[in-house]
Order: structure tokens, then sequence, then C-alpha cells
């Protein structure tokens, strides 16, 4: 009898997980959006791909993800592509730090340069402002991704079968094992129950007594007006000042972290990851960030996206060791998703294991800690978001 595993959770983190089991498993994947739209944080992400990270492990996941984002294209558009990526310093406290990161670069085996103020101009022009930089760090092999891309098209490379409009609303066990999944119309047995529910993790998890301690969050992103495409150019980061921003091609991006923090109770996600636009308490932000830019362009779509938080900054990865055939994938961007998913293959599956340091990323790490207590130090992390504890 072929092996069920269900995975919980359409996006970029279960299309991988899909896309990369055999075909000998049979796999369904359920997702509570509709058909045709990738209503998570995958289908709000800005899609900036950086390699490094202070925890290798996820160098290791994204230097995965982008291998496998690398040959993805769909009717002809790349979902990937390798543009480079650029840290922006301002101050010279952040010109050191530049200096330690191309250090954890070289440890990690990344290309990387470090730049003066004119060569990092040089890099994006109508992204960076030369009177507000003082050095950068180039790094050559980092990329911008098509999200919605990569995943319709690890969707169209999997054998398995996607259920849309199919809100999870029971787990059912066998004693203490998973042996079914059930929403709103249909059961669905399972050897195996993965959950790559994103900022729902924590709700989907709760239907079998499992504690995710997961904080979604609300972050601006805005986008200008549309224009002419020119050169591709690396995405920036000005990690001093919490602020990023991307060429898409026809038009701008920038996103700010400058803020406090503001977290979105479960109860009112919905269904979508996005909330409305809260005024001032993002405009202002959006301000300050636009005075790093050359020229601040005109907003011509605010976005209120959702993303997850955890209190060290990591994914919640692996197996939940006390729920028998229940894997857990959240709190995983676009930049590790393809090397999460590879990384849980491989352990559905018994394999030797290709990446280092996994158990530091153990769904039950926090077991038995106060939830209050999780929740801010997950908060107190936001605006340093690519640190860890």
């Amino acid at each position: 009898m072929r092996r069920k595993i269900v995975v919980i959770g359409g996006g970029i983190v279960g299309s991988s997980i899909a896309a990369l089991l055999p075909d000998d498993v049979s796999v369904t994947v359920l997702d509570q959006g509709p058909a045709g739209r990738l209503a998570g944080s995958t289908g709000h992400a800005p899609g900036f791909v950086g390699l490094l990270n202070e925890v290798p492990v996820l160098t290791e996941l994204a230097r995965a993800s982008a291998e496998l984002y690398d040959d993805l294209e769909l009717d002809g558009t790349r979902g990937f592509d390798r543009v480079g990526g650029v840290e922006v310093a301002d101050s010279p406290e952040a010109a050191e730090k530049l200096a330690e990161r191309a250090e954890l670069a070289a440890a990690a085996g990344l290309p990387h340069r470090l730049l003066d103020a004119a060569e990092t101009a040089w890099l994006a022009p109508d992204l960076i402002n030369p009177a507000r930089c003082r050095a950068g760090l180039h790094f050559p092999a980092d990329g911008t991704a098509r999200a919605g891309v990569i995943t319709a098209a690890l969707r169209e490379r999997s054998s398995a079968q996607f259920v849309a409009d199919a809100a999870v609303v029971g787990i059912d066990l066998r004693g203490d094992r998973v042996a079914a999944v059930r929403t709103g119309t249909e059961t669905y047995p399972a050897d195996d129950v993965v959950l790559a529910s994103g900022i729902w993790g924590p709700v989907v998890a709760s239907l079998v007594d499992v504690q995710l301690p997961l904080t979604p969050v609300a972050h601006p992103y805005v986008y200008g007006p549309e224009r002419a495409s020119g050169p591709a150019t690396p995405f920036v980061r000005w990690p001093e000042h919490h602020v990023y921003a991307r060429d898409h091609g026809g038009r701008l991006g920038l996103g700010t972290y400058d803020h406090a923090p503001q977290p979105v109770p479960l109860d009112e996600l919905g269904r979508n990851a996005e909330q409305p636009w809260p005024g001032e308490l993002f405009d202002d932000p959006v301000r300050r960030a636009m005075q790093l830019l050359p020229t601040p362009f005109d907003l011509a779509e605010r976005l209120n996206g959702v993303f997850a938080t955890t209190p060290d900054n990591l994914p919640f990865l692996g197996p939940v060791p006390h729920v028998p055939g229940l894997w857990s994938a959240v709190a995983i961007w676009v930049t590790a998703a393809g090397g999460a998913a590879r990384a849980l293959v491989d352990q559905l599956l018994g394999a030797e294991p290709r990446f280092p340091d996994l158990h530091t990323l153990a769904p039950t790490r926090f077991a038995g800690q106060d939830p209050a207590n999780l929740q801010s130090r997950s908060l107190a992390l936001y605006n340093d978001i690519y640190a860890s504890l």
C-alpha cells in the first residue's frame, strides 16, 4: 500500500515538499485558499533571496532553495533571477558591521565583495542615494524570486493532488498517531501530516493540542507606479535603518521594519495574509524609508502583509515527537522554503541528513515555556528580523 502524506498548506513550502517527494508516495495538498490564488504569505512576499545568515543552517537552506529555484519557470517566465543583493551602510558603525558580514560570507564560501560608496550606488542607482551611502557589501549569488511563478512551477512538477478551498477542521488520531485530516466536506486518510500552513500554523497545530509559539505580524510594503523596465539591479538592504527595496522590473518596491511591531491575533487572520492599511502607523516609517532613495516614488499600492515571527527568528521544521506522523514546516520564508522542504523530505524518507544542526529548528524547542514571554521575545526581534538569538 502506498504511503499517504497530507500536506496542509499549498504555498511555496507545501508545494516544494510535494514536488520533492517521490512518485511512489501518495501526496495530497490541502489549501484553504481559492484555486488560482496564493492568499497566504507566499502570495504577498517581496521575493528577496539573500543567502547569508548568521545561523549556518539557514545559510545552507537558502543556498539549497536558490539551487532549486534556478531552473523553475512557467510559460517562459523565470521564477528566480540571480540579480545579486547589496547591503548599504550609512554610518561608520554600519560599515564595520558589513566588514564582519563579509567575514561570515567568506567562512560560508559565499561570493561577496566590499564596496566603497561610489561602487555601491552604481549597482542600483534608482534605489541607493549616494548621499546616504558610506559603503556596501555585494552578494552576487543572491537573487529575487517570483514566488507565485515558483509555486506554480513546483506544482506542475509534482504528481500530488492539490485541493483548493479545503480549510482543515480536524486531524484524527489513531492512538497517539495521525490517521486522517478532515475538511468541512472530506476526510483524507494519512500516514503522515505536514503542517505547511504558515501564519495559520498555530491554529492547525492546536487541533492535536500542539503549541507552536508563532506570532503573526503585520508589515508594510509599498509599490511605485508602473514604469519602463531597465537592466536588472540587485535588491538593496539598509540593515541599520531596517529598510529594504527592490526593482520589480516594471515598478519599484520598498519595505520597512522601522516601526513598533504589530501582532495580528490568530482569531483576526481570516483566510488572507493581508490586513487593512493602518494609516499613519505605517505611513510615517514609509516616509522615513523613502529618504534613503535618490528620489522618493509616489505610492501606487500599499500592502499590509502578514508573516510569521518566532522567539528566535528560526523556523519550526521537523517531526513533532509526541504525535508520531506529524511534521512541521512553518515560519519559513521564500528564502529558505525550497531548502527547508528538501530537509523535511529527507527526514520523512529516512534519508541521510544533508543540512547541519537541524535540531536547532525542532518544533518543540520551546516546550513548557510561558506563551506570553515567547510572544514578547518574537516581537522584540521584529525590527532586526534577520537576527537570531
